[in-house]
């Protein structure tokens, strides 16, 4: 009679301790668009050549904000990044002021921070 209560109690606490973990955990995650440090350089350095090379073929700044606009949306640089980038390139290649406001200008009209 013994043997019967407690196995029936093992039973009932297996049974009833089984039913709780019923709820399954999912951790959810998420992927970020972060680049690695090379990667992120990589980036920055191909972006600095595109836009060197728009800086030099192109006469017309409104032709040169286009070309630079489309490298930035293929480029895999956050806008605020890309757009850090497209000033030092206009610095360091000794573009005029006015040349350099008219293009940050386009710039900003079209992607704004």
């Amino acid at each position: 009679m013994k043997i019967q209560l407690v196995l029936g109690l093992a039973g009932m606490l297996a049974f009833t301790s089984c039913q709780e973990n019923t709820t399954t955990k999912v951790k959810e995650t998420t992927q970020t668009q972060e680049l690695s440090k090379d990667d992120f350089h990589k980036n920055v350095k191909a972006l600095s050549g595109m836009i060197e090379k728009a800086l030099r073929v192109e006469v017309d700044n409104t032709v040169r904000a286009k070309r630079i606009l489309g490298f930035i949306k293929k480029s895999k640089l956050d806008s605020k990044t890309a757009k850090k980038t497209v000033m030092k390139v206009m610095a360091k290649s000794k573009t005029p002021i006015e040349d350099q406001k008219e293009i940050t200008f386009i710039l900003n009209k079209k992607i704004p921070n």
